[in-house]
């Protein structure tokens, strides 16, 4: 029996629309690739965690509305970790073993690395911090990576700033007890007081009354030039209002801690005018990616995205772009992050070192009216009247 052209036209269409309502149906149901998450979403440090859960699920939205990874979803699961060390690794236990998931976004903080570390060692699953910068973290694995750069380069940084920016040569350093810290007061130690000049430095607890940490203080406090201050960023708030309220007051010098969670804008007047270091995320300086993610973290939060939310931006996209090149097993992940070069990312190109530490770079910062500033773009209004203060306290005039 001989078929008329336009059946024939007709059994051909509705053939083309079920083999593409099979190839959905497909595609619906395939599993989605699955990333775990530990971030603090209370406790102390909940001001970084959200921030880095924003930017992490942003992440994730935008990579599934672009095809998912070879058609598949990117799935984040969230685990808080309160802020707590132990309670981080017991989250990323459960992560692999239960949810069976191959990579986990954290710690967000030195300590939370550091718990989940040897974990991820023992199972021979991929661990990618977004945020921690502790010395101890290089070389804490092979399955540990960071796409935060190391305290040795913020701490170098921070040094070399004070030495040869402002000639200082005596600094008085005030640091919280803590991991993260502890290693930026090592390395701008080891950097400035041992090679540039002297230190006096004073160790505080948070909490620790302002006053009686000034009080321990006052001896190096009338003979430095500069002050560097170290801990996170709420807690350090107590310590530059004492510290502002006794003149003469020398250039303060802080860390990145202080340019996340919105930290600023709770304490701006604490924050004015104090220089510090930090990645290099700059939403207009001239970096396109840092740019969109800044757009698109306003349209769909209604707030400003900080430099953390970048950086658990970036890493989500880093591990989207990784796991669609290859297999999606822990030890395929860990090879292709080794092999990442300059990935253009929000927080600028990125790529890993053989020790899973990040290859980026930093920027210095002032504060003004609540928002962090590349200092390069004000050095002019900035950076004479700060060397003005040192000299003059240097030279007694």
């Amino acid at each position: 029996m001989r078929v008329s052209r336009g059946w024939s036209r007709i059994a051909a269409v509705a053939g083309l629309v079920l083999a593409c309502a099979v190839a959905a149906m497909v595609a619906c149901s395939l599993r989605p690739v699955r990333v775990g998450a530990v971030l603090p979403l209370t406790g102390s440090y909940a001001v970084y965690g959200k921030s880095l859960e924003r930017g992490a699920l942003l992440a994730a939205e935008r990579v599934n509305a672009s095809g998912g990874i070879e058609g598949r979803r990117i799935e984040i699961l969230v685990r808080d970790s309160e802020s707590d060390d132990k309670t981080a690794a017991e989250a990323f236990q459960t992560l692999v073993v239960r949810d069976q998931v191959s990579v986990v976004l954290g710690g967000c903080t030195t300590g939370e690395t550091l718990a989940m570390a040897p974990l991820a060692e023992r199972y021979r699953r991929v661990l990618l911090s977004p945020s921690a910068s502790g010395l101890k973290i290089t070389g804490a694995g092979d399955f540990v990576f960071r796409n935060w750069p190391s305290d040795e380069i913020e701490g170098r940084t921070l040094a070399d700033f004070a030495a040869f920016g402002l000639h200082a040569t005596r600094a008085l350093i005030l640091a919280e007890r803590n991991t993260y810290a502890d290693g930026l007061r090592e390395v701008f130690t080891r950097r400035f007081c041992t090679v540039q000049g002297s230190c006096v430095t004073v160790l505080y607890d948070p909490g620790q009354s302002p006053g009686a940490v000034l009080d321990l203080a006052k001896a190096g406090l009338a003979e430095a030039q500069v002050v560097f201050v170290a801990g996170y960023g709420a807690d350090m708030v107590p310590i530059l209002t004492a510290l502002r309220a006794r003149a003469p007051e020398p250039p303060v010098l802080s860390v990145s801690a202080i340019s996340g969670g919105g930290v600023l804008k709770g304490a701006a007047a604490e924050f004015e005018d104090v220089v510090f270091a930090r990645p290099a995320y700059d939403p207009e300086g001239g970096n396109p990616d840092a740019a969109e993610f800044a757009s698109a973290y306003t349209s769909r939060y209604g707030a400003e995205g900080d430099v953390y939310a970048a950086h658990a931006y970036d890493a989500v996209r880093i591990l989207a772009e990784v796991m669609s090149k290859g297999e999606l097993g822990a030890e395929a992940i860990r090879k292709g992050l080794l092999a990442t070069r300059n990935f253009p990312g929000a927080s600028g190109p990125t790529s890993f070192d053989p020790n899973g530490d990040v290859v980026q770079p930093y920027q210095m910062c002032v504060v003004r009216e609540g928002q962090a500033v590349p200092l390069k773009t004000v050095m002019e209004q900035v950076l004479p009247p700060l060397q003005a203060r040192v000299e003059s306290l240097r030279f007694k005039k």
